[in-house]
């Protein structure tokens, strides 16, 4: 199981584009995210969290750093920018990493920033970057420094490109443009864990007595689905006592209150396609 935090950098409606004063940077990340968040919940193994609930929430940066403790991966999304008027000449894609390059943090570092900008076509050289505090030892940005200090093993912040570039602003304010970059991103953390698809959602109900593929599924999506205090299912097929409780739990989960009659031996269209959808 690999765990995910996902943070879309910043709140409300906020760095608004000199280029175009329909793009903001906080709510073009935060569809971003919503979108990586669906890509990455396409593959076998992941569970995923975000540092918010709500674009309107807003909790500190080191707190939001904070969020991944316990988790292999913190990946905060941004858009750059240089100065506060439009600047037509830079466009390049950076990645800011561990500065002690913890982990060879830059080598999924580099694959994130490259995957960005080739869907985004920009025209100067992909990169990571770092920033240390001039008063200490520590990460300079307050996510950064926040899940280095809850022991998170990869943290980063992408810059998607310069929201003070007419082209890069353009193209980050289509809807399809910022799903094709959460796929790119997807791809390439699922590369770099050696991450499988799901198998397609099943078509029938999953019962005791379905093909054990198909409970396999369902394991997989409800291990990444329920809260991190529930025990992990084991992924061998068999439809018993803790597959039924753990559907009971994801249906609670969900407010579902109405299932709570059932005895959760039966997982129908609704729950399959929340389950393949993830949500919690």
């Amino acid at each position: 199981m690999i765990k995910i935090c996902l943070d879309a950098g910043h709140y409300g409606k906020y760095n608004q584009s000199p280029c175009n004063k329909k793009y903001y940077e906080s709510e073009a990340m935060w569809r971003l995210v919503e979108y990586l968040k669906e890509e990455l919940l396409a593959y076998n193994g992941v569970h995923i969290i975000t540092t918010r609930s709500s674009i309107d929430q807003n909790p500190a940066l080191y707190n939001r750093g904070q969020r991944a403790k316990g988790y292999d991966l913190f990946i905060s999304e941004h858009s750059n920018a240089v100065g506060s008027g439009v600047d037509n000449n830079v466009d390049y894609a950076v990645v800011y990493r561990s500065y002690k390059n913890k982990n060879n943090s830059d080598g999924l570092g580099l694959r994130l920033a490259k995957a960005v900008a080739d869907t985004m076509g920009t025209k100067q050289n992909p990169r990571t970057s770092t920033c240390k505090s001039e008063k200490g030892n520590w990460e300079y940005y307050g996510v950064l420094r926040g899940a280095d200090d809850a022991g998170c093993p990869l943290f980063y912040i992408v810059e998607n490109s310069f929201h003070t570039n007419p082209k890069s602003t353009e193209w980050l304010l289509k809807d399809d443009n910022l799903r094709k970059l959460a796929q790119a991103q997807a791809k390439a953390i699922a590369e770099y864990y050696n991450l499988k698809v799901i198998p397609t959602l099943p078509a029938k109900a999953i019962t005791p007595e379905s093909d054990p593929e198909d409970i396999k599924w369902a394991q997989e999506r409800l291990n990444a689905m329920l809260p991190d205090w529930y025990p992990e299912l084991q992924i061998d097929g068999d439809y018993g006592p803790k597959t039924r409780i753990a559907v009971l739990v994801y249906w609670n989960q969900l407010g579902w209150g109405k299932h709570m009659q059932d005895d959760g031996t039966r997982i129908g269209k609704s729950t399959r396609e929340a389950l393949a959808a993830g949500r919690k």
